[in-house]
């Protein structure tokens, strides 16, 4: 009898090991991150010969936290960066964070570095990206010829091919700005114009071309016919409203209204509803820049009538632009105010809709209603960082010492 009670309770226990294990295996979903010091995570590289990966973070950035909810979560990157490097995370404003944020130069939100064992940069990335893209930049730093580190010594050795170059540009792109244009600069300077028909011509295009006076833009506008044919309408198409952009925002710091509405005239006669749309927020940009309030006021009462009437995004960044360039001009608050309180109503859930409500409001002096929407804005605040958190109340408590 006590023979089988053991061994009952044997095979239970095994089955209850089995269970928790089981569940435990469950609850890790998504990237295993060590919790380390860093000194330590580096032993375990030189252990076992994988890189490190580090997420550098910080409490208040936003684009950390969907990287957090939707990307390592993920399970094709977990399977990748769990069974690939070491994982690391790390908050740059805490504990070691600012000195490693001092030691890889970390400059903006998430960045991503790739180190060996002795804490030395192989690769490094930026920005929110989807799961294949993230994926990707893992595989870029495994790699001899792809990774950060590799491509940065050839250039200085002087492998600078224009091939070489385009691919350092775009892996600078996402790390070091100030780099990237530098790598562009002699990128350019190499190029022919037989280059800029080819795939690499093209993919300099995509990524670098904003400015059609300079010579690879000039090239693709007196070509626009050759781009269409081999790369689609579609594509060529996003070129050109990127040159155009540049374009007629340079024409609105130079106030050149002549030159300004003949470019914008195909935009305002497309019968496309985005075009339309960019159409009315350029023009709207123009006159808000130019201090025109009177057909500030026209073309956004047209827009709230027609292509910005469901558009909250569009109405409350009008609303804080004019706010932020009245300068106490009461008409261009009173607009600014009707665009925001619209894009209040058609998304009143939006922290930024509210926020950019109570902050006009308290300019125009509209206490009642500058605490109801800043009231709203703490409570949306709850689900965000804690640095947009601390703003929200701020600008509440000063609202509440209006007279």
């Amino acid at each position: 009898m006590k023979k089988k009670f053991w061994s009952k309770m044997l095979s239970a226990g095994m089955l209850l090991s089995t269970c928790l294990t089981l569940q435990a295996q469950q609850s890790e979903t998504g990237i295993v991150f060590r919790k380390d010091a860093f000194t330590e995570v580096l032993k375990e590289s030189a252990r076992t010969g994988k890189l490190v990966f580090i997420d550098c973070y910080t409490s208040w950035c936003a684009p950390c936290k969907w990287m957090e909810k939707n990307v390592f979560v993920n399970d094709t990157a977990a399977a990748y960066y769990n069974n690939t490097f070491i994982n690391y995370k790390i908050d740059m404003e805490k504990g070691e964070g600012p000195a490693l944020r001092q030691r890889y130069q970390v400059q903006v939100f998430p960045t991503y570095l790739f180190l060996n064992s002795k804490g030395d940069l192989v690769h490094k990335a930026t920005s929110r990206m989807e799961t294949a893209e993230f994926v990707e930049e893992g595989k870029k730093a495994l790699d001899p010829k792809r990774s950060l580190a590799a491509m940065e010594k050839a250039f200085n050795n002087g492998q600078r091919s224009k091939e070489n170059l385009l691919s350092y540009a775009l892996a600078l792109q996402k790390s070091d700005r100030n780099k990237c244009d530098t790598v562009t600069r002699i990128l350019m300077d190499q190029l022919t114009e037989a280059d800029l028909l080819t795939p690499l011509g093209w993919q300099v295009i995509q990524a670098f071309v904003w400015d059609e006076n300079e010579k690879p833009g000039k090239y693709f506008v007196a070509h626009a016919d050759e781009y269409t044919k081999k790369y689609g309408a579609v594509a060529t198409g996003k070129i050109q409203e990127r040159l155009l952009s540049t374009a007629l925002y340079g024409l609105i710091r130079k106030k050149d209204s002549v030159a300004f509405f003949t470019r914008l005239a195909p935009w305002q006669q497309s019968q496309d509803a985005g075009v339309q749309r960019k159409a009315v927020m350029m023009e709207a940009e123009y006159y808000v820049t130019t201090a025109d309030v009177k057909n500030f006021v026209r073309v956004t009462d047209k827009g709230l009538q027609g292509v910005l009437q469901q558009d909250d995004a569009g109405l409350s960044f009008l609303a804080r632009r004019s706010q932020y360039l009245a300068a106490g001009n009461k008409g261009l608050l009173q607009q600014a105010y009707k665009l925001a309180k619209r894009a209040a109503v058609i998304a009143p859930n939006e922290y930024s809709n509210q926020g950019t409500l109570a902050r006009i409001c308290q300019e125009l002096g509209n206490k009642p209603e500058a605490l109801e929407a800043a009231e709203a804005t703490c409570r949306l605040s709850l689900l965000e960082t804690s640095k947009i958190q601390k703003i929200a109340q701020k600008e509440l408590d000063e609202i509440k010492q209006m007279k």
